[in-house]
């Protein structure tokens, strides 16, 4: 990493944090004074520290496990070991290479032609993919990062006009976002990890929001499929440069190409180009993919398979409902009894999901909360949810 930022013009904004800046140069000075020939663990804060923190580990001489606890057995060509979220079960850490890293960060430049002028708000956890992915192609762009701690409407709103020009975020950061435009300047924002609710991506973009679906995961380093900046709004995203994709048999994407890790900690690596997710998908004529749903959180109730995010997406759409999960659990006569834990006010909500649903697919146990559970990416915590239909 430090041979990234060393070509670039010195003198660059680098990072922007807490009221402070640092140019490329004194990046530099800071990761060189940190680096270690031995592998390193790191339990990132979203700092300006824990952003020179990581790029000196990884610039070291020996694989940088980012997460709660050390691994052994990463394997010689390991340089990053990343934890997936655990949303729907427990993470698992990944292996990837510096190559693995210039790929992400060489095709998400060539798909999206952001550059050195640009510069990208850094608000997502640096013990996930999808802040340290922000950092990783920023130093390879020559770009710069404007870190928040925390995502705050206003706060983000006048980050925005402080320069401010590209943005990733997750459904919820989105949505939360939408009360504080209208907005200008941006020239992209990644919305990604997790299902989009109808209706969200246009109440962005009359906000002035340029939203961009996007597919990705731990596995790839983020994002493999981003909508093109100018195809029109959709919900759907196209492949990045050098990335393939296609749907197996069973309904799962699989993905192809340079950024996808070797394999997982303690485990050998892949014998096949093909990774293989447990995301459910479409791919159309122009060989952009929908995401449907994820294979590990189907519900199977009376013979029929329920896709939660499906019917999440209905339920959200009703004006009275702000979050919704929908889980399966345990039922003597269906098998899996369908179950919505939600935040919200009541009202004829069941009606209005019974409208526009399948029977089968309406669920039969509602569960009001003051909030919902999250991991720390923002993602609907399933697990969690589960538990509390569970101990109802």
């Amino acid at each position: 990493m430090i041979e990234w930022l060393e070509r670039v013009d010195p003198d660059r904004l680098f990072l922007t944090a807490d009221g402070r800046s640092w140019s490329y140069a004194e990046a530099v000075e800071r990761v060189a004074s940190r680096v270690q020939p031995h592998p390193v663990l790191v339990r990132p804060t979203l700092t300006a520290n824990s952003v020179f923190d990581l790029l000196a580990a990884v610039s070291g001489g020996g694989a940088t496990v980012v997460g709660p606890t050390p691994e052994t057995n990463t394997a010689a060509e390991t340089d990053l070991v990343v934890f997936t979220s655990g949303s729907t079960g427990t993470p698992k850490g990944v292996r990837l290479t510096k190559a693995n890293l210039e790929a992400a960060a060489s095709a998400s430049q060539r798909h999206l032609g952001h550059g050195p002028d640009d510069v990208w708000l850094l608000s997502m956890p640096l013990h996930h993919v999808g802040g340290l992915s922000i950092v990783v192609r920023q130093v390879y762009a020559g770009g710069a990062i404007a870190l928040l701690p925390k995502f705050e409407g206003a706060a983000v709103a006048g980050a925005i006009r402080d320069g401010v020009t590209m943005m990733s975020v997750v459904p919820t950061m989105l949505a939360r976002l939408l009360d504080h435009g209208p907005f200008e300047g941006l020239r992209a924002v990644l919305v990604g990890g997790g299902p989009i609710p109808a209706g969200l991506l246009e109440r962005a973009r009359d906000v002035g929001l340029p939203v961009l679906p996007t597919y990705g995961m731990t596995e790839t380093f983020g994002q493999v499929a981003t909508l093109r900046p100018d195809a029109p709004l959709g919900y759907r995203a196209h492949p990045l440069p050098g990335v393939e994709l296609r749907i197996e048999p069973d309904g799962r994407i699989a993905v192809k190409g340079p950024q996808v890790s070797p394999g997982y900690v303690c485990e050998p690596d892949r014998a096949v180009p093909w990774f293989v997710t447990n995301d459910l998908g479409e791919i159309d004529d122009e060989g952009a993919v929908t995401v449907v749903g994820r294979s590990d959180t189907v519900i199977v109730t009376g013979g029929e398979n329920v896709s939660p995010e499906s019917v999440e997406n209905v339920i959200e759409s009703h004006p009275a409902v702000e979050e919704a999960v929908v889980v399966g659990v345990p039922d003597p006569d269906w098998g899996q009894m369908v179950v919505c834990v939600y935040r919200g006010e009541p009202g004829d909500i069941e009606q209005w999901v019974r409208e526009r649903l399948p029977a089968f697919m309406v669920p039969k146990r509602w569960i009001q909360v003051p909030y919902l559970p999250s991991t720390s990416l923002g993602k609907p915590d399933r697990e969690a949810a589960r538990s509390l239909a569970l101990a109802e």
